[in-house]
């Protein structure tokens, strides 16, 4: 979608077209927008981390779709502090000993990798790509020591006296007694020696700061045109770099959205030190995994990734989940029965955004599906009103057929190849959401949802009200073995019209078949087993 980028077009009516909105009438004049996201990789980057680079990646589309050029950064913010070990981390002394250093400087604990920011790092790229998300990632460690914010950091000590007044009005207009001292400079760092961060400044108003560290002893001077190992603290760095980078449109946790926070302070500071305009922001909430509560946090351990979410998620579902909600909006990402019920609402949404328009009350419905299912598509796409809806299989369903196979991905897309439910073309698109399925089934489902058909019969000593019935099951198997579920429900229904107990007599069925007095639909387990795979398990029983 090209054109004018002041016409607002009723169909892009998404939060993220509004955000997209609100930043090209912040900046009519740009050639290119820039988009931000950034994380600081102390440990693994979390599903609540995801929150921030997708909400980016949300609006670098609605931009996009206006035939907008766009910049979409991903800072890596792998030049601050270790401060706290991960609990579920190996090497925990080697940790407990590098913190204080920059954890672009801490050895990688497992091995793999040169560092351990650079381990979280790779883990987080590599779990996102699946996702369609290709941002341009900026390692700040590395643009620190090259020298390259050095106009910004000589900026900030000169105006050093600016900025401390702007964070302390904010604090005392949050009610905080505590201010900055009269002698603060803006600088952070490491001891080129030995690499902690407990440092003393001075500063001689041009390009040199003396640099003392108080855990060694060790004495510099640092000529910030050279780089090294000095660097803004946060609330001074955020701003530095959207002027840097010339950034429009940047989101912000919780955390940093409250009055008085870092995005206040910072819009202040970019005004006044870089001559830049803060980004539009908007800000999110806190993304949970169902049954942790609360904000995840990577130094607690055990957190939920991307790469965990993708093996339950297709990685189009996923991306429809967090499109769905208000970035403002608070949720949990489930690994329970929820998940169905999930599936079952995207599946939902798919066929309502390719349904034709006809002019009545249901069509703002399909354009608001339609709207979030072209944002969550992993290759942008646009969706035709009217035209045909690719071919889901039910995540229940699916899992019914998929254990009946033994987790036999491809054998179970012959089965619904071969019963015409299933076109050959979305054979592909199937596997993948069945591999999901398979996984929640291995992993996550409760346990009486999981169930196999025994290897080997079993004979029990039947009771003789359920002789006769197990007797009339087997020979209506004998007699159709092609039998279909709606053959074998009819029979069904004639077995209970005839006066069988069938509430006593399936439990009898089920633990011949399955070990269990209890499992899916009799007559779509039956017909997905075929009469040949149920009969040898039936019979020795009679």
């Amino acid at each position: 979608m090209t054109g004018d980028r002041s016409e607002r077009d009723p169909y892009l009516n998404h939060w993220a077209d509004h955000a997209a909105d609100k930043t090209l009438r912040a900046h009519p004049d740009a050639k290119r927008i820039v988009v931000a996201a950034g994380i600081t990789p102390s440990g693994v980057v979390h599903i609540g981390n995801f929150r921030e680079v997708i909400t980016v990646d949300l609006v670098a589309r609605a931009l996009a779709d206006r035939g907008v050029d766009v910049r979409f950064i991903y800072s890596w913010d792998d030049f601050d502090v270790l401060r706290k070990v991960p609990k579920d981390a190996p090497e925990q002394e080697m940790l407990t000993e590098s913190l204080g250093k920059s954890i672009a400087d801490v050895p990688d604990p497992w091995g793999t990798h040169d560092s351990y920011a650079a381990h979280n790092i790779a883990r987080f790229e590599d779990s996102i790509g699946p996702l369609g998300i290709e941002p341009e990632f900026i390692r700040q460690h590395a643009m620190y020591r090259a020298g390259k914010y050095a106009d910004g950091i000589r900026a900030a000590l000169q105006n050093a006296g600016k900025i401390r007044d702007l964070i302390n009005a904010a604090r005392e207009a949050t009610g905080a007694r505590t201010r900055i001292a009269d002698d603060w400079l803006p600088l952070a760092g490491f001891c080129s020696t030995c690499g902690k961060d407990d440092l003393g400044f001075s500063y001689d108003g041009d390009w040199t700061v003396s640099v003392h560290c108080n855990a060694c002893g060790h004495d510099e001077a640092v000529d910030l045109r050279k780089g090294g190992n000095l660097k803004l603290p946060w609330r001074v760095d955020w701003p530095m770099r959207w002027g840097y980078e010339q950034v429009a449109f940047e989101p912000g946790g919780k955390d940093h959205s409250s009055a008085g926070g870092s995005y206040d302070t910072a819009k202040g500071i970019v005004r006044d030190v870089y001559s830049w305009s803060a980004p539009q922001y908007v800000g999110y909430d806190f993304v949970s995994a169902k049954g942790q509560g609360g904000k995840l946090s990577s130094s607690k351990g055990g957190v939920v990734d991307v790469t965990t979410c993708l093996e339950v998620y297709e990685p189009e579902v996923l991306r429809w989940l967090f499109a769905g909600y208000r970035p403002n909006t608070e949720f949990a990402i489930s690994f329970d029965l929820d998940v169905i019920k999930l599936y079952e609402d995207y599946d939902r949404a798919v066929r309502l955004a390719h349904e034709a328009e006809d002019g009545g009350k249901k069509d703002k419905k399909r354009q608001t599906a339609r709207r979030v299912l072209e944002l969550a598509s992993v290759s942008p796409r646009k969706i035709v009103p009217g035209s045909t809806a690719p071919t889901l299989i039910a995540f229940r369903h699916l899992s019914t057929v998929l254990q009946t196979y033994d987790g036999d991905i491809r054998g179970t897309a012959d089965y619904f190849v071969n019963s015409g439910e299933l076109p050959e073309a979305d054979r592909a698109r199937f596997e993948a959401r069945a591999q999901c399925v398979w996984n929640w089934v291995e992993r996550y489902a409760p346990e009486d949802f999981r169930y196999r058909i025994r290897t080997e019969a079993v004979t029990r000593e039947v009771p003789e009200a359920q002789r006769g019935p197990l007797q009339s099951l087997v020979e209506i198997l004998e007699a159709d073995p092609n039998a279909t579920e709606a053959s074998i429900g009819e029979k069904m229904k004639a077995l209970s019209q005839s006066g069988v107990d069938m509430k006593a007599f399936f439990p009898v069925v089920y633990d011949l078949l399955l070990g269990r007095d209890r499992g899916p639909k009799m007559s779509t387990l039956l017909a997905i087993m075929t009469p040949a795979r149920a009969l040898p398990l039936l019979r020795p029983s009679l």
